[in-house]
C-alpha cells in the first residue's frame, strides 16, 4: 500500500547514524545545512539542534522525513509526514550510534584529541575515536568550541567511509514547535523483515 514500507531496520539505523552520533547532550541551539555522504550516495537537508532536542530533515527515495531525537523523552520519531505516519524508537544511551558524553563513549571506544582545525567557520576540537569492536571502525570529529557539537563527522569501517557535514549554520532562534510531532499522524510499527504495519 505504501511503498515507504519497504524500509529495513538497517537503513532506519544509517538514516539516522552519523547525524546524532558524538553529538553533545546540551549543544547551543543552532540550525544548518546538512550533507551526508555514505556508500556512493548523497544526501541533503537541515539540521535543527535545541539543548537535548536534535531534528533532521532529508528526502529519502523521493520522500520527505523528519528524524526528531528527544533526548529528554528518551525517544527518536522518525515522521513521513506526506504519507501520514511516523515511528517510535528508544534512544539507548549505550547504543554506538548515539553516544552522548565521554562517559559513556569509554565504554565502547577510546578517544584522543588530535589537534585544533577550523572547520565551516568555525573553530574546532578535532578528535579521533576507535571502536573496541573492529566491525564498528573508526571516527574522525570536528567538535565546534561555540556549539558545544559537531560540524563534521567522518566514520571509516568494513562498510566504507561515511561522512555528515553541516554548513552555512546560525544561531540562535530555533523554535520548540520543530520537536513536536505533527498532529493527525498514524503511529507504525518499527519494520521487521524489510516491511511494518500500523500499531493497533
Amino acid at each position: 500500500m505504501r511503498h515507504l514500507m519497504r524500509y529495513s531496520k538497517h537503513a532506519i539505523a544509517g538514516m539516522i547514524g552519523l547525524v546524532f552520533m558524538v553529538g553533545s547532550a546540551l549543544a547551543t541551539d543552532f540550525q544548518a545545512d546538512m550533507i551526508q555522504k555514505t556508500q556512493g550516495m548523497e544526501i541533503t537537508g537541515k539540521i535543527y539542534v535545541k539543548g537535548k532536542k536534535s531534528r533532521v530533515d532529508m528526502n529519502m527515495m523521493g520522500q520527505q522525513t523528519q528524524t526528531i531525537s528527544r533526548l529528554d523523552k528518551n525517544t527518536v520519531w522518525i515522521v513521513q509526514p506526506n504519507q501520514g505516519f511516523y515511528m517510535e524508537m528508544p534512544v539507548n544511551p549505550g547504543s554506538p550510534e548515539l553516544i552522548r558524553d565521554d562517559a559513556e563513549l569509554k565504554k565502547y571506544a577510546s578517544k584522543k584529541k588530535v589537534g585544533t582545525e577550523t572547520m565551516n567557520g568555525h573553530a574546532c576540537d578535532k578528535y579521533e575515536i576507535v571502536y573496541h569492536d573492529p566491525n564498528l571502525g573508526k571516527m574522525t570529529t570536528w567538535v565546534s568550541k561555540k556549539l558545544n557539537f559537531p560540524v563534521k563527522v567522518i566514520q571509516k569501517g568494513p562498510q566504507g567511509e561515511s561522512t555528515v557535514e553541516y554548513r552555512n549554520i546560525q544561531t540562535g532562534n530555533v523554535k520548540d514547535s520543530l520537536f513536536e510531532l505533527p498532529p493527525g499522524l498514524q503511529k507504525m510499527e518499527m519494520p521487521a523483515m524489510g516491511g511494518m504495519r500500523p500499531n493497533q
